[in-house]
């Protein structure tokens, strides 16, 4: 919908042909409100100059030129001015007092673009004269829409700038695995069909239709990865995650830990596969080459397995854990081995 056909229907409406002097002084106050528009942005009070033939004045200005006045309905109290244009239709409504020194109307304008409605109040100061107001107006009008021209690129430059930071935003949650940062296109992957997500994702479409197409496949491209061992791996296997794309833990589970098992990914067995685990478990992370390292190349997979109490169920059994003493640094360490040790007696059944 293009402003500039709007910005000046205040300061025209009013205002009679060049070729009269004698006018009268309106102070009018207009309120337009534009889908997209912010709160207050098109409010305005102005005086203007009005003449006597209102279908002359709604189409004299260089933006409706090429509108043409198709009904005309003037009574002592009110008149009504319909125009055709190749934006569309506008209906201009003014109701007068008595006196016909107050007024009150509206002017609603529909086409391809959308709908917009500005509704007016006036009254009537004085007399003016035409040809000097008409010149006036015609630099108020180019100032307006230099003001709105100024309005409408910045509000898209901002625009562009916040659907590029959500761009970039749902490109780092694929790269650092990072569900929350993908927002609600993540939350609503899954779940279009629900009411409020599928009005939510409206909105969003309508601000910028880029965002969602961007987001939308990032999101795809997330839920792919999450069934890698890598992706998996770095968003510890959550479960949230796995119910916004469509699939189970087990199942991912189910599906990578005979992989792991083939290829050795020590830390995916170590954290998610405790069957295919448990005899490198039994051979690496107990006895006196273990605790005399205290590392190596088991050293994480060790901790993940005694850390993790599923596989302490897969085992048969609860490790037993040694009471706590205070002692040396040295006796310390010796305490967290020990306990290391009772933990693996009670997962091996020895």
């Amino acid at each position: 919908m293009r402003m500039g056909f709007f910005a000046p229907m205040l300061l025209a409406l009013p205002l009679a042909a060049a070729a009269q002097t004698n006018g009268e002084l309106w102070e009018i106050t207009s309120q337009m409100n534009i889908p997209g528009m912010p709160a207050g942005m098109g409010a305005q009070t102005q005086r203007v100059c009005q003449g006597a033939d209102p279908a002359q004045n709604a189409t004299r200005d260089k933006e409706r030129q090429d509108c043409k006045v198709t009904d005309v309905k003037q009574t002592a109290t009110r008149t009504t001015v319909t125009m055709t244009c190749p934006q569309g239709r506008a209906v201009i409504d003014q109701t007068y007092n008595a006196a016909r020194t107050e007024f009150k109307g509206a002017m609603r304008f529909s086409g391809k673009d959308g709908e917009m409605t500005m509704n007016m109040s006036g009254r009537k100061l004085g007399a003016c004269n035409l040809q000097e107001a008409s010149r006036e107006r015609e630099e108020k009008m180019a100032a307006m829409k230099k003001q709105i021209d100024a309005r409408m690129a910045a509000g898209a430059a901002a625009q562009k700038r916040e659907a590029d930071r959500q761009i970039k935003e749902c490109a780092a949650a694929v790269e650092r695995m990072e569900f929350s940062r993908l927002g609600v296109y993540g939350e609503c992957y899954k779940k279009k069909s629900d009411a409020q997500c599928k009005s939510t994702l409206d909105v969003m479409h309508r601000m910028s239709p880029a965002i969602g197409k961007a987001c939308n496949a990032r999101v795809a491209e997330f839920c792919k990865r999450y069934q890698t061992q890598e992706g998996f791996l770095k968003t510890k296997g959550d479960e949230t995650v796995a119910q916004s794309c469509g699939v189970s833990t087990a199942s991912i589970k189910a599906a990578q830990c005979p992989r792991a098992a083939q290829s050795g990914s020590l830390a995916f067995l170590g954290a998610f596969c405790p069957e295919e685990s448990k005899p490198i478990a039994q051979e690496h992370c107990a006895g006196r080459d273990y605790t005399s390292k205290l590392g190596g190349k088991y050293a994480q997979f060790c901790q993940s397995y005694l850390a993790n109490a599923d596989f302490e169920r897969a085992g048969g059994s609860q490790p037993q854990a040694a009471p706590a003493r205070q002692g040396s640094a040295a006796d310390q360490v010796k305490q967290g081995i020990g306990q290391g040790l009772n933990k693996l007696k009670g997962l091996f059944g020895r």
